[in-house]
Formats: structure tokens, sequence, C-alpha cells
């Protein structure tokens, strides 16, 4: 029976048939046709997979930009396009755009998008994220990912004007984040994800963090931990990331650093100080990787100012509780810093806005060590925290210790307010959302100070206040969180109300639950809306434990924990006052390097300035022996 199938095509012709467009019959060595008519008869070789497979490609690139063009044409109904700026190598699947795509407003223009991505790596790359190479990042934008340039965009373009007080700029930053989601959901579902797709990540979870969508912020920092375990980037030792060029490693130890900042720490990778510094000559990693190391203890206060104390939770002065785990990493981060990056050496004082500006890559993350690092006593300090802590230690608690938590966070919220008033001075926008949360902090602090009975230390506090809420303000034109915190404060301030007079003392009263959210720096759990539908928020979703403090503290009106109710009575402790007279100290000018501070005389300088105390330190290792 004969085949009805038509004969199979050929898969390659020779040389001869090929030049004359004729059916090649295929027998090999030489076809029939060459024979019959007597001429050599070749063939190219096994080439032809490739050729069809370049030819592929090429039809696949010039298909996309045909798909570029027609979306440029039709701009006005999709505002959700790649950046211009992108190119187009193969053509990629797109899905159909939702609906909110089809209906807001044009595209902007080029210009406008080209300007967000160096907005982005003026003011974010390395602040505090080491994402790209900074030295390179500007030459690479054309080849980046469509997903990962919109993410760049939405995240630089609120140093633009205004900021978010803009709603053009909201809209946009709003519209560029969730096309960039869309497109990263894409290469998730589809399995093609790429190191671009870990990166725009980062970038996503950073600004879903600083928009109050924790939950959301949460569950995508846990799905990037889970890819990155299954893949291997180099080995799990912190290198010096200034100047690393394998963009993997950098977005490895990014993702690190961003769990702490966001108060979800990830498993892997984890950092051993104990191995990694156990020879004398410790190894400079570089100031990048300062700030990483830093930001794991910044992590552990985080967790601590978020912690419910248990009855049965040891005292703070206890080597295994939380306050003294978190001081001891404190102290010991300190103590591996290479001197180079410290203030004496850096001189930072003297420098002008325009040197700060040149290499905020580098000041970034300066900045970020001496913030963070001064920040972190204060809310182990704090008082709210604190009393939580010593409410079942009342009459037993060492009157040190309460002189110590007291002078922590005098001294160290003196230094944030040093460095505000540094930044103010050189007229430079520091620009990383952490800084703003480690004012709060001590802005909270402040505002408790600013209600006790000595006039002078009462003055200096609420001027401390208005520093840290004018610094606040501006800030808040860039970051959502920062805008909600000082909301917040303004709300705290307006809780405070005068109680009832005890013991010849005024008593206040404030909203403790506000203030242990301003401390937490996260908006309540309870509203989930910003990942789950209205089923599922309104009848499944689990809502944080909202319990706080008994109410009866009193945490407005005394010196540190000094004063509250769960400290006893006979254990307040406070410097001695300025009008009893004292035994005359000894003089100490010389130590102090300038004749015209001193520990005795005006009010003005009775204590020692912030500023002050590496001067006084300083000359006293070179005293002679």
């Amino acid at each position: 029976m004969d085949d009805p199938r038509p004969p199979k095509r050929t898969r390659q012709a020779c040389e001869q048939c090929r030049r004359k467009k004729s059916r090649c019959p295929g027998e090999r060595p030489a076809c029939s046709y060459c024979q019959r008519l007597g001429q050599a008869c070749e063939y190219a070789g096994d080439e032809e997979a490739d050729y069809a497979k370049k030819m592929e490609q090429r039809v696949e690139g010039i298909e996309g930009k045909i798909d570029a063009l027609m979306a440029a044409f039709n701009s006005q109904n999709q505002p959700f396009l790649p950046s211009p700026t992108a190119t187009f190598s193969t053509r990629q699947p797109r899905p159909e755009p939702t609906v909110e795509a089809t209906v807001s407003t044009a595209m902007p223009p080029a210009s406008v998008a080209r300007n967000a991505i160096h907005m982005f790596w003026t003011y974010c790359n390395f602040q505090p994220l080491p994402l790209f190479r900074h030295t390179t990042f500007p030459g690479t934008t054309e080849n980046r990912d469509p997903e990962l340039l919109l993410a760049l965009q939405a995240l630089g373009l609120r140093f633009s004007g205004g900021g978010i007080s803009e709603p053009e700029i909201k809209r946009l930053i709003m519209n560029w984040t969730e096309e960039s989601r869309r497109l990263v959901m894409v290469r998730v579902t589809e399995g093609s994800m790429e190191l671009s797709t870990l990166q725009t990540l980062c970038i996503l979870i950073f600004i879903d963090f600083t928009a109050g969508r924790s939950v959301r912020a949460g569950s995508n920092i846990r799905l990037a931990a889970y890819l990155l375990s299954n893949l291997r980037f180099g080995n799990a030792e912190l290198l010096n990331l200034d100047n690393e060029r394998d963009e993997r490693l950098l977005c490895r130890w990014s993702l690190h650093m961003l769990g702490n900042l966001i108060g979800e720490p990830i498993s892997v990778p984890r950092l051993d100080y104990t191995a990694q510094y156990a020879s004398i000559n410790k190894q400079d990693l570089g100031l990048a990787a300062c700030a990483v190391q830093l930001s794991d203890v910044w992590g552990l206060a985080r967790s601590y100012a978020k912690t419910h104390v248990a009855a049965d939770s040891p005292p703070p002065w206890a080597p295994q509780s939380d306050y003294s785990r978190i001081t001891f990493r404190h102290t010991e981060f300190e103590s591996i810093t290479p001197l180079r990056y410290r203030l004496h050496e850096t001189r930072f004082d003297d420098l002008t806005g325009d040197d700060l500006q040149r290499r905020r890559d580098y000041w970034g993350h300066w900045l970020f060590f001496q913030l963070v690092f001064h920040s972190i006593p204060c809310l182990l300090n704090h008082p709210l925290l604190l009393s939580t802590r010593l409410r079942h230690f009342r009459h037993t608690m060492p009157q040190s210790f309460i002189q110590h938590s007291y002078e922590q966070i005098t001294l160290h919220a003196g230094w944030v307010l040093h460095f505000i008033d540094q930044l103010e001075t050189k007229n430079y926008e520091v620009s990383d959302p952490t800084f703003g949360q480690c004012v709060v902090v001590v802005a909270t602090i402040y505002l408790q100070h600013s209600f006790v009975e000595d006039v002078f230390f009462r003055d200096k506090a609420q001027f401390g206040y208005d520093r840290c809420l004018t610094f606040l303000t501006r800030m808040a034109r860039r970051w959502p969180n920062i805008e909600r915190q000082v909301d917040n404060l303004r709300k705290l301030r307006s809780s405070i109300s005068a109680g009832d007079v005890q013991n010849s003392r005024q008593t206040w009263s404030v909203n403790i639950q506000l203030l242990w959210d301003i401390l937490r720096g996260t908006p309540p759990k309870q509203i989930a809306s910003d990942i789950f539908g209205p089923g599922l928020s309104r009848d499944s979703a689990l809502h944080g434990d909202l319990s706080t403090p008994e109410t009866d503290f009193d945490l407005i009106g005394s010196a540190g924990i000094s004063g509250h109710k769960t400290v006893a009575r006979n254990l307040v402790t406070y410097f001695p006052p300025e009008q009893v007279l004292q035994p005359t100290p000894p003089d100490l000018s010389a130590l102090l390097g300038d004749p015209g501070i001193s520990l005795t005389g005006s009010t003005n300088n009775a204590f020692l300035q912030p500023q002050d105390y590496g001067r006084f330190i300083d000359n006293w290792l070179d005293l002679p022996t």
C-alpha cells in the first residue's frame, strides 16, 4: 500500500542547490541533481541549527522592537510601559495589562524616567543598600531589565522636586511600583528569574516597608531569602563591598541588610563575628561592610522594641537578658570598627556640604554608622521599653543601673542632635529613611524630658524635640513612613495631659499605645489590606498583639527611668542640684584641651557637651606617665 504522507522536507540543501534556489534531493555525499549535471556537490556542514537559531533570535528582536514602537504610539492608554531607556534583545512574554493600566493618564516623557534613575544613583545606591557598584552603575542602565528599571525609577523619583507631597510624583511612583511588581511576578510564575529579579525584589521590599505595607514587605523578603538559599553566591564570609564587581554578592548582602532594617531578619546568610575577628590583626573590610554589621545590631534593637516581656524574664543587668546581649554586640561592633571611620579621624565637622554631596555613597554609610550607633543605646534605655523590663524588680534594681541608663540616653541623644545640627549647617539632605527612625526615637526621649521640673533641663529638651521635628518634617517629603511618624509625634504631644499632684510632684498621662507604635516603627498589623483581599482581611487576618504596659506608669515628666512607678522612690537618682555647694573639682581644663570649658561656673557649661567627651578622653590618653 502506498504511503499517503508527503515526503519529508530535506533538512539541509547542498551549496549548489542553495545558490540556484533549487529543491535539493539531499543525498550524501553528493546529491543526484549535482551528479546529473556533473558538478561538485558540497555541503556546508551541520550549521543549519545554529543558523536557524540566529535567524529566529533576529526575528524575535525585530518583533520586540515593533511591539515597543506600537506601545509608544498607544502610550496614552498604557502608562506602565518600560522606560524608553531599556533595550530589547529578545521578545519576552507579556500578559495583558491590568485594569488600572488602561484607565490611568499618559506615560511621562523619557526625560522624567532618566532623571529618576539618576536620582536613584545619587540618593539611593549605597544609602543604605549596596546593590550596584557605584562607580560603574550609570553606564550599565541601558542593559537593565524592564522590571528593574521601573523599580529604580520608583525609588529615585521621590527625590525630585517636592517628593511625595506632589500628587503627580506620588502617582508615578505608585504606577511604576505596581508595574514592576507585576513583571516580577510574571518571572516568578514562569520560572524565568534572573539576578535582576532579586535586585528588583530588594527595591520593592524597601518601597513597601517605607510605605507602611509591612505584611507585603515581610512576605517578599521571605520569598527572596528562600530563592537566595538555593543559589551559590560565593562563601558565607563578609567581603569588602566598597569596590565589589560581582553584583550577585552585592545583592546577597543588600538582602541581608534589608532584613535587619525592616525588622524581618533572614537566616541566610548569617555573620560569624567570632570566626571572622579571631585574629589580632583585623582586616579592614570597608565602610559598606561596617554598615552591614551594624545593621545586625540595629535589627536586634528593633526586635527588642517589639518584644513583649514575660513575667519570668531576667532583669536587664543579667548577662542572659536581651538588654545585656545587645549591649555586648553594640560594644563589640565598636571594637572591630577600624579607627579611620571614627569621628575624630574623618574630621566631619570641617567638611562642607559640597564635600559630602560629591561622595554621597561614602558619607551615606558613614552617617549610617554614626546615627544608628548612637540611637541603639537610646532605644535600649528608652523609659517605656525599660519600664516593662523592670516592673518585677522594683525593690531589687541597682541604683547604679538607673544612673547608667539615664547617662546613656543623655549622652547618645546629644550626639544624634549634634549630627542633626551639623547636617543642617552644611545644607546636606540625608536620604536614608533609617535616619528618620533614629531621630524619632530620640524625639520621644526629648519629649518626655520636656515635662521635668528642672527649668534648664526642660528648656534644653524642648529645644531638642523641636530640632528633631524640623529634621523629620523635611524627610517626610520623601518617605511615607517618616510622614506618618511626624504625624504620630504631634498626636503624642497633644495626648499629654496633666494629672494629679502626688507628693508635691506634677504627674502626666500619655497615649502609651501610640508611643509604643512609634518606637516599633511599623504600623499595626491589624490593617492587612495591603496584601489580603476584603474576604481574608475582614474575617481571617491575624491581628498583632495589642497588649501594652500598664497605663498607670509615669512615662512623662521624669528624667530617664527615674521617677517612674516602676522604680522605688528611694532609688530615684538625679545629678546633684546646682544650688547645693559641692566640693571644688580639680582643674581639668588641660585634659579637655579648651581653657574655655570647665566643670564649674555658669549654668550653660555645667556639664560636658557631646562633642567634648571625645576631646576629654583623647587628651586624657595623651597625659605623660
